[in-house]
């Protein structure tokens, strides 16, 4: 049994109903209804007045006329609703743009942020590397009791590693949640869209310079600013190498004065 003829849900628009024929779907469309009600159907076409004999029907008689008759269907190959809206070619365009132009993009945070993955470098200067290399001697020595000296010394070496690689994390660690309370910060000022502060769990595999570099570009499309932390991000690098050279010179003077020693 078909659906019979009515008002039903537009199907293409939960917004709106359609007229449904009985057959198929209209091109008939009206607001969806605010109460229980449905909306009344339209007026049924009046039954035309059954023809006497010897009469045309209203419809022949307009095709013997020439003339096409009311309520006739249209001719073959013209449209079956050319009255009807045509749909819209495309969606409207939405408006976009920077979201916070002129804001301030110089939170707390990501100084602290970038501070806290400098600092790993400086663990470097903790690490008893003096200590390993007279250890690693004295193994060579072949002396049973200056061996066993230098495995102790290195078992306390080893752990002393391991403390400050644990250091070194905890820094790291730092470095994320003051990316995520600066990528707050930023939604406090306006800022839409913030690069997330998740892509600074990078800086566990490769360096936190992920989240700057992302943040500086969507600050610089949001706000036309933002670059000043990236400057400081960089200027940070140049120190880290500065100090890992300063630390190796100082690291190859002490092996240079250590090994001739002890491998005499």
């Amino acid at each position: 049994m078909s659906t019979p003829a009515g008002w039903y849900p537009d199907p293409a628009d939960p917004g709106r109903t359609r007229w449904w024929d009985g057959s198929r779907w209209s091109e008939h469309t009206s607001p969806a209804a605010t109460s229980a009600a449905p909306p009344a159907p339209p007026a049924a076409p009046a039954a035309p007045a059954v023809p006497r004999y010897g009469e045309y029907a209203p419809g022949h008689a307009a095709a013997a006329s020439g003339a096409p008759a009311a309520g006739s269907a249209p001719a073959y190959g013209a449209p079956a609703y050319a009255a009807a809206p045509s749909w819209p070619s495309a969606a409207p365009a939405v408006a976009s743009g920077p979201s916070a132009p002129g804001a301030d993009t110089n939170t707390l945070w990501i100084y602290l942020c970038i501070l806290a993955s400098t600092l790993p470098i400086l663990t470097l200067f903790f690490i008893d590397w003096n200590g390993y290399l007279r250890a690693m001697v004295l193994l060579e020595s072949g002396d049973s009791a200056a061996s066993s000296q230098a495995a102790a010394a290195l078992m306390q070496w080893t752990g002393g590693i391991l403390a400050i690689s644990l250091l070194s994390y905890l820094f790291i660690g730092l470095s994320i949640v003051f990316a995520w309370l600066d990528w707050r910060e930023l939604k406090k000022r306006g800022v839409a869209r913030p690069f997330h502060w998740a892509f600074g769990f990078l800086a566990l595999v490769i360096s936190i310079g992920v989240y700057i570099i992302g943040r500086t570009v969507v600050l610089k499309r949001e706000t036309g600013s933002g670059l000043t932390a990236l400057w400081v991000w960089l200027a940070s690098i140049a120190l880290s190498i500065a100090i890992s050279i300063f630390w190796f010179v100082g690291f190859w003077q002490q092996m240079m004065l250590i090994v001739p020693t002890y491998g005499s």
